[in-house]
């Protein structure tokens, strides 16, 4: 308590840090993220075309926009909670730093929240109700839920994952279809299971920290091999899902050098660890892999859709 308000005191005397309020947003994640929900939005519309594409462009803007407010409020809320393990694993950080108070940022919280809310209800009602619900789940795994591990992880995983499926629902509401085409929810596991598996090899690499709010992630209770075993199995799903997307006529194969390429990553991050499972470089690599895994089949994801109706 007397650190929080010291630190409040130290916050109140200086000016205001605007590189704090950009960096806490963690706005190369989305950015990123935000393509998510462009993936699902055009995913949707390849299954079930009405009109021209080029009709939705300002329901694109508004998803995107809608993601990159509420993931940003999202991680704020996540850096609020996780300051004190910050201290010890990131205190870089524009909070365990000192140059963003506590209650500025639940001021930004409130801010990125209601904007992101904004713009949902700008696509539609419904879509707004579920972004709604969606900043409750996230305020919930920031608080408690995180502690628990396991389900903290695939919360953070389905967060990020989830924006395809928001993406889809954007649509189906503008056409009055709600039904989530087959390509998404194949994208969406696909992105869930990699994410899942680098937030386990980072539980690996937070271990000391997580222990200060006892997280129990897969490493500190069951140890790094399990952890590493575990993150390997959630790739392969991840892999699998991918491969399904061109197996089942959903992806051209003249994109076969995507396919190829998403698979080699995430394979390596599979790999990676399970040489040596306490190596905080071999984790490092694991972690940074499925990242860029990730990346790559968003990308990927944002390509198929749009194959030979933009492209």
């Amino acid at each position: 308590m007397v650190s929080i308000v010291s630190e409040e005191r130290s916050a109140s005397q200086s000016n205001t840090d605007i590189k704090a309020f950009i960096s806490i947003l963690r706005p190369q994640n989305c950015i990123i993220g935000g393509l998510t929900v462009i993936a699902g939005l055009a995913i949707a519309y390849r299954m079930n075309p009405v009109g021209v594409i080029h009709d939705y462009w300002l329901n694109f803007l508004f998803g995107y926009i809608t993601y990159f407010f509420v993931a940003g409020g999202g991680n704020v809320v996540n850096d609020i909670f996780d300051i004190e393990i910050d201290k010890i694993n990131r205190p870089h950080r524009a909070l365990p730093s000192g140059r963003m108070s506590i209650r500025q940022a639940w001021a930004y919280v409130v801010l990125l929240s209601v904007l992101g809310v904004i713009f949902a209800a700008l696509n539609g009602v419904y879509g707004a109700i579920v972004v709604v619900v969606f900043l409750i789940v996230g305020y919930a795994y920031a608080s408690k839920v995180k502690e628990l591990g396991l389900a903290g992880n695939f919360l953070v995983a389905f967060s990020f994952a989830f924006g395809v499926i928001y993406g889809s629902f954007i649509y189906g509401e503008l056409v009055n279809n709600l039904v989530i085409p087959t390509p998404t929810w194949l994208f969406f596991i696909t992105a869930f299971m990699i994410l899942q598996a680098r937030e386990t090899i980072k539980g690996a690499e937070d271990v000391e920290g997580d222990a200060l709010r006892n997280v129990r992630t897969i490493a500190r209770v069951y140890g790094y091999k399990a952890a590493a075993g575990v993150a390997f199995v959630f790739n392969i799903i991840g892999v699998i899902c991918y491969f399904l997307i061109w197996y089942l006529g959903f992806a051209s194969w003249d994109l076969w050098i995507l396919l190829v390429l998403g698979m080699a990553v995430v394979l390596g991050a599979a790999v990676a660890p399970l040489k040596n499972p306490s190596n905080k470089k071999a984790l490092l690599i694991g972690s940074t892999l499925d990242k860029v895994g990730a990346l790559v089949g968003l990308i990927t994801f944002v390509i198929i859709p749009l194959y030979g109706i933009i492209i």
